[in-house]
């Protein structure tokens, strides 16, 4: 009889040290990488750093060629690749690649040619696996699936601030919408020209890496399709300047979200895929 009972009871006890076994590797794994994308260190806001402390009409070239000797904006090579520095007459790119290939980054700063003094910003990144943690807390309201622990979608984050030149703030137009898409067809141009000033047309480039043309491309395809989305649906835009913006569907990424602010002289546009709308932080 205790060859008999033998296996019905260690059957039980077998399965529950497996089970605590795994219970505890599954712990051990959570534990490593939840520990692994806090010391990665990379989060936006710090990748933005350019972008962030560059103020319009009053940041110099010189300034911004010296935020590449902050501390802050030095990343180990466990973090990125060294960030590579590209400049023109009157333009400064910083851009950079997570050392696992998952984040491309470009800041762009644009001067005007006799202040030398910052007239445009830009701040893009493509995230591949943004994670739970990446994207933070969902804003209230927002139609985004929260994500688990072990889930990831690629990420699109696009920051943009230009001082508006008078010709731009002087031109009629017969509505306040009409105005604002004039504005992002604007921006999209600017970004265009921005980008042909600092390292040639795609076709002939007269400098740049893989990270300058990856940023090039996703931005000029972002553009278009925000702007075919108001050509279609033009009455979007009274909502441009909501805390919640406009949505706008892209190729490949799914839904994003648009906000366009326009002040006095300024014109702020902030675009998210994926993320919520909401500004960077370091």
């Amino acid at each position: 009889m205790p060859m008999e009972t033998l296996p019905t009871t260690g059957r039980p006890a077998r399965m529950v040290r497996v089970t605590l076994g795994m219970a505890a590797l599954l712990l051990v794994v959570a534990g490593a990488g939840c520990s692994s994308l806090r010391s990665e260190g990379l989060s936006y806001g710090r990748m933005a750093l350019p972008y962030d402390r560059t103020r319009l009409g009053t940041t110099t070239s010189l300034d911004v060629l010296n935020f590449a000797h902050d501390p802050a904006y030095r990343f180990s090579l466990d973090e990125a690749e060294p960030v590579l520095l590209t400049q023109s007459d009157t333009a400064i790119a910083y851009s950079g690649r997570s050392a696992d290939d998952r984040k491309t980054w470009l800041n762009l700063v644009v001067f005007d040619e006799f202040r030398m003094t910052a007239g445009r910003k830009y701040f893009f990144c493509i995230d591949e696996r943004a994670t739970g943690e990446d994207r933070g807390a969902e804003e209230e309201g927002s139609r985004l699936a929260p994500l688990t622990l072990f889930s990831s979608r690629k990420a699109l984050l696009f920051d943009g601030e230009c001082l508006l030149p008078p010709e731009v703030l002087t031109t009629p137009y017969a509505t306040e919408e009409a105005q604002k898409i004039a504005l992002v067809r604007w921006l999209a141009e600017r970004f265009k020209n921005d980008m042909t000033t600092l390292v040639g047309s795609p076709r002939t480039p007269t400098q740049g890496n893989r990270q300058l043309t990856v940023s090039r491309m996703m931005v000029n395809q972002l553009f278009h399709g925000i702007l075919t989305e108001l050509a279609q649906s033009p009455g979007l835009a009274k909502d441009l300047g909501t805390d919640v913006g406009i949505p706008f569907p892209h190729a490949s990424l799914g839904e994003g979200r648009l906000r366009l602010l326009v002040g006095s002289d300024i014109v702020v546009m902030t675009v998210r895929i994926n993320l919520p709308l909401s500004p960077l932080a370091q």
